[in-house]
């Protein structure tokens, strides 16, 4: 019998069952980063996630398959 070897594949964005956030919701979110809202628990609170996961969208450390090219500088 031949060994079928593992291959782990990671879902991302909003095909991870975990997902709170939508595809649309988070180029929302990093859009009105852009224009100056800066205030991030009021970000957190509309989209019913925490302070720390919009500081993640916004400095591109989540949700990274959704870069533009070219990417979005990391600031």
């Amino acid at each position: 019998m031949k060994k079928i070897p593992y291959i782990r594949v990671m879902l991302k964005g909003e095909a991870h069952p975990m997902s709170k956030l939508t595809e649309k919701q988070v180029e929302t979110i990093r859009e009105l980063w852009k224009v100056g809202h800066r205030n991030v628990k009021v970000l957190a609170q509309n989209h019913k996630v925490s302070p720390a996961n919009i500081k993640k969208i916004v400095t591109n450390q989540t949700w990274q398959h959704m870069l533009k090219w070219p990417y979005e500088s990391r600031k």
